[in-house]
């Protein structure tokens, strides 16, 4: 599922990142890089977390999901906050750019990841247990 994810974001931003180097020129493409570069690593890390704890139990694993969330916002703020009270930032990076490119991106990782999932062989059942009446 991070493979197709990342391929599909790849596919999106690099994309993005072309057309906003032609729209808004070098502040443009460092902002779509830098937009699709936190997405990518945001999403991902939450994903490599879940493929760390995949063999615990389900009530593990949604601990281990709201952990790495919890985390995962908590320096996405502070480095927000840091950026926001950039003026260097500001200078060389076209934010608005860097917001637009940032959802795009997001919406193709959540493609990529529904297009992995829709297509996950789960058993509906556990054929390893017992079945007792």
């Amino acid at each position: 599922m991070l493979r197709c994810a990342i391929v599909a974001a790849l596919v999106v931003g690099v994309n993005a990142i072309a057309v906003s180097a032609v729209w808004a020129g070098l502040a443009g493409f460092w902002g779509a890089l830098l937009g699709m570069l936190t997405v990518i690593v945001f999403s991902g890390v939450g994903l490599f977390a879940l493929h760390l704890s995949r063999k615990a139990s389900p009530t593990a694993q949604l601990g281990v999901a709201m952990a790495s969330y919890t985390g995962r916002i908590a320096i996405f703020g502070g480095l927000l906050a840091l950026a926001l009270n950039s003026d260097t930032l500001a200078e060389h990076v076209n934010l608005t750019v860097l917001g637009i490119v940032a959802m795009v991106v997001v919406m193709g990782w959540m493609a990529g990841e529904i297009w992995a999932w829709s297509r996950l062989r789960v058993p509906i059942y556990d054929l390893d247990e017992e079945v007792t009446a």
